[in-house]
């Protein structure tokens, strides 16, 4: 995380779906994975907030930030030390304990790792359900306008 030089913001290095693994054991995403679909939702609506929780904690606007120790934290991604500990059960309070754990500088970078791979969890569903959303748009709709065989008759 790092400030910018202009004062209106702060900045996080995203992550891949495979950089994301990174900080998380194999039992904790395997764990994830075997949670519905609806418990991963309530999750990463839970990581968001805790998210934006963590940015209130920055004030872009401190006239005691160094910007030139903020520039040698700029496109810097999070180190591995922070990686979360081993969790299978109640997620939210782990990941919210483990935020809150991390020194300021790195709490914005955890915080949306953990946000991010539960999202990635959740695409294959997401995608699944957009398509059945969009099939039954598309037959609700032909069914408002009728089949061509009645139309032209």
């Amino acid at each position: 995380m790092w400030f910018e030089r202009d004062r209106l913001g702060v900045h996080s290095m995203g992550h891949d779906a495979r950089g994301q693994r990174r900080y998380f054991t194999s039992d904790t995403i395997d764990a994830l994975r075997a949670l519905p679909p609806r418990e991963l939702e309530d999750l990463h609506d839970v990581l968001a907030q805790l998210e934006a929780d963590v940015l209130v904690e920055y004030d872009p606007e401190d006239a005691s930030i160094d910007h030139d120790d903020e520039d040698r934290h700029r496109l810097v991604t999070l180190p591995v030390d922070f990686a979360f500990p081993p969790t299978t059960a109640d997620f939210a309070t782990a990941f919210t304990a483990h935020v809150q754990s991390v020194p300021l500088r790195w709490r914005l970078d955890v915080a949306a790792v953990a946000f991010e791979l539960v999202g990635t969890l959740l695409d294959p569903y997401w995608a699944e359900q957009r398509a059945r959303r969009t099939a039954t748009w598309r037959i609700t709709a032909r069914r408002r306008r009728g089949s061509r065989r009645s139309r032209r008759r």
